[in-house]
């Protein structure tokens, strides 16, 4: 079996260059503890219920999955899925938010939000 690092990791630059649309979408549904996936072929990311997302699952990886998602929502981390349909893969990733990462997000949706109510 291949190990995958950081440097190897085909998908960890994509999700860098995507990462304040990730975590903008997370702290739009933060208070649901989404589950988060990110479509490599389409670049859509999508936010669902976790306990729905995780059920889908293949029963060879769920319960694991449940278990470190689980430690990954008491860390106040986020869990992504990054599916890519023309290799099929599905692989899920964990990054630590340290306090105030998502901050800008937060701006983003604040001002999106002042914005929409003005139109009104």
């Amino acid at each position: 079996m291949k190990k995958i690092t950081a440097d190897s990791d085909t998908y960890l630059p994509i999700l860098r260059e995507h990462w304040d649309a990730l975590t903008g979408m997370y702290v739009a549904f933060e208070d649901r503890a989404p589950m988060l996936e990110f479509n490599v072929v389409t670049g859509q990311i999508r936010a669902y219920a976790a306990e729905d997302y995780l059920e889908e699952l293949s029963d060879r990886t769920r319960e694991e999955t449940k278990k470190q998602y689980k430690k990954t929502v008491a860390e106040g981390a986020l869990m992504v899925f990054v599916r890519d349909e023309s290799k099929e893969i599905l692989r899920s990733y964990i990054f630590a938010l340290a306090k105030g990462s998502s901050t800008r997000a937060r701006r983003q949706i604040r001002k999106k939000q002042r914005m929409t109510m003005n139109d009104e």
